[in-house]
C-alpha cells in the first residue's frame, strides 16, 4: 500500500479515538489537586498513560 492509499484510506475514527483519549489523560493530569499518594499515583498513571498513546498516534500518523 503506498503512502496515498493509506491518507485516503486512514481510519479517521481512530485517530479521533486515540486523541481523546490523549485529551483526557491530559486533562486528568491538570484537575486533580494532590492531596495523597493515591492522588499522586492517579496523576503518574495519567502522565504515562499519555506519554503511551502519544507515541501509538505517532506511529498511526506514519502508517506503521
Amino acid at each position: 500500500m503506498n503512502i496515498s492509499e493509506f491518507e485516503r484510506k486512514k481510519p479517521r475514527k481512530t485517530y479521533e479515538s486515540i486523541q481523546k483519549l490523549i485529551n483526557k489523560y491530559r486533562r486528568l493530569i491538570s484537575n486533580i489537586e494532590i492531596m495523597d499518594d493515591e492522588d499522586c499515583i492517579k496523576v503518574e498513571m495519567a502522565a504515562d498513560f499519555a506519554k503511551e498513546l502519544e507515541e501509538i498516534k505517532r506511529i498511526f500518523k506514519k502508517g506503521e
